[in-house]
């Protein structure tokens, strides 16, 4: 059984309301598929709305195809898990995908047999391959243009990994320093908004808001579910963030692919209870606390693994004890 992605599937809970997201993906997944680009996607990965966002931007005629990276969990609301698909099992279920993306990660893109992965590449790609007067998501000024992504980079490093720390992290002593750290990326991101007008570069609609957008959707909606995070009001650049914020979702080609809210927390839900096995949950461990990281599922499964027939923790303590003996 696929986990739900509309209200008639059956692991579709009866409490949750279909909205503008789950409408567009009715329309795409019947595209023809002659459309000029075929997006390979997971309705729930803020990496793969990024290149969602960028196609409704530029009004190019697309055909989507789900592809689910992880475990049905039919226990779950939706049957939704973080637990990842080997890539041998993907590529089975996902053929054109993994050609597409050889690591399985989603998005990835098929247009004309121009193959694309990786999230960021796919915006500027798609911003060229079809040009449109009316949105320039890459501006022609070279330094506008380095500016975001300069400030693209910062928010994925600066904004986005201390609100997943938060998610993920058990003790209120490490969340706390997460949310201290994203509050500190969000004033310095806000510091650098233009002035005259509502989006990051101020009157023109950019590559830094696709990018960022899926993100901060993210934070005010699982952040503040699983977290409680609330951002200070009297804040400036927090002001500055949530005026940002109604422009960018207000914007048709964002609305588009906002799908139901309690739809997308539940699928959070591993990430918040530290089971998360993703690849994006993999790049956390380093910059984790130590508690988190020794209950996290991901350890779990690092110490089944065997070396020279004994368990790793088994083999580190080993090695830990004649480090000690040695300095003895």
């Amino acid at each position: 059984m696929r986990a739900a992605l509309f209200a008639k599937d059956p692991l579709w809970p009866a409490a949750w309301a279909e909205s503008t997201g789950e409408a567009t993906l009715a329309v795409r997944m019947e595209a023809a598929a002659t459309a000029p680009l075929t997006l390979y996607s997971s309705w729930f990965c803020p990496f793969a709305q990024r290149a969602w966002i960028a196609a409704e931007e530029k009004g190019v005629d697309y055909r989507w195809v789900e592809v689910n990276p992880y475990a049905v969990d039919e226990t779950a609301p939706g049957g939704y898990s973080k637990k990842q698909l080997p890539l041998e099992t993907k590529k089975s279920l996902y053929p054109g995908f993994v050609e597409a993306s050889p690591r399985g990660l989603v998005p990835a893109i098929d247009c004309g047999g121009e193959l694309l992965c990786e999230s960021d590449p796919i915006i500027e790609y798609i911003d060229g391959k079809f040009p449109s007067a009316a949105t320039k998501l890459c501006p022609d000024d070279p330094h506008k243009r380095a500016l975001c992504r300069v400030w693209a980079d910062f928010a994925n490093a600066k904004i986005q990994r201390p609100y997943y720390r938060m998610l993920v992290e058990q003790t209120d002593e490490a969340r706390a320093k997460a949310y201290a750290d994203l509050l500190d990326g969000i004033r310095e991101f806000a510091g650098a908004m233009g002035d005259d007008g509502p989006y990051f570069l101020g009157a023109d609609f950019s590559f830094t808001d696709v990018s960022f957008a899926p993100f901060f959707q993210r934070i005010l909606w699982v952040g503040a579910a699983y977290r409680g995070i609330s951002l200070p009001q009297d804040d400036p650049a927090v002001q500055r963030m949530l005026k940002w914020w109604d422009a960018v979702s207000s914007r048709d080609s964002v609305k588009k692919t906002l799908v139901c809210k309690d739809r997308l927390v539940a699928s959070y839900a591993n990430y918040a209870e530290n089971k998360a096995t993703s690849d994006y949950a993999k790049s956390l461990m380093s910059s984790l606390s130590a508690t988190t990281r020794d209950a996290s599922a991901l350890s779990a499964k690092i110490n089944k693994a065997p070396v020279a027939g004994l368990p790793l923790l088994t083999f580190v303590a080993g090695l830990a004890l004649g480090a000690a003996l040695l300095r003895k």
